[in-house]
């Protein structure tokens, strides 16, 4: 019993000490071909470094949070997810031992980011409302995404604040975890908006989110 008891602690430990969020790398899978997204996924750098035989950059770059099968992302790593969701990207075949090839973030217009200043209930007081605009041009329409910051997070549209473990180390040997109020995306509400096939996996081992065609 004593040994259980030591166990549960020390598992107790290790996971008060794991960010809810998780570092991915992100993946295209196409017909059984996987193209992995570099950290630089812009077309002439990745058009470059492939003509100079120079190996792109991938690491994981963009955080998840996974709920019983329900993919999420912060507002600030969603544009790159949405280029793959929505097809906008370029894909470059070079074989690899692991994989087909890279990709590029296209240029098709599907997302804009803006900040508007609302007027609150208490004369000379604003919020800054953060609004993002997706578009979905194989069927002509367009999907809004509000949410604020301050005071405190609200989801206005089109998305949802929960309480995410977090974890830092403000300084070397101290590691600090608490719940912070989050804006997130569901990101298989994006995938419904587009209605293009798209399916999303994630392989914990690997730590890809593969995004499949």
């Amino acid at each position: 019993m004593k040994n259980i008891l030591s166990c549960l602690v020390v598992l107790a430990v290790f996971l008060s000490c794991s960010d809810e969020r998780k570092f991915v790398n992100l993946a295209l899978k196409i017909d059984q071909k996987i193209y992995l997204v570099p950290f630089f996924a812009n077309q002439s750098i990745l058009e470059n470094q492939l003509s100079e035989d120079v190996t792109p950059s991938v690491t994981s770059f963009v955080q998840i949070i996974e709920e019983d099968g329900t993919f999420f992302v912060e507002p600030r790593n969603f544009e790159k997810i949405l280029n793959l969701i929505a097809d906008n990207y370029v894909i470059y075949e070079k074989k690899e031992k692991t994989h087909d090839g890279y990709l590029a973030f296209g240029n098709n217009d599907i997302y804009n980011h803006s900040i508007q200043n609302v007027n609150t209930d208490k004369i000379g007081q604003q919020i800054n409302q953060e609004v993002v605009r997706i578009f979905n041009n194989a069927q002509d329409r367009s999907l809004e995404i509000v949410w604020t910051r301050f005071p405190r997070p609200v989801a206005e549209k089109n998305c949802v604040v929960k309480n995410v473990w977090v974890v830092s180390s403000p300084y070397q040997g101290t590691t600090i975890g608490n719940y912070e109020e989050t804006v997130l995306i569901d990101l298989n509400d994006i995938v419904d908006f587009f209605d293009n096939g798209t399916r999303l996996t994630y392989n914990e081992r690997e730590g890809i989110l593969y995004v499949i065609k």
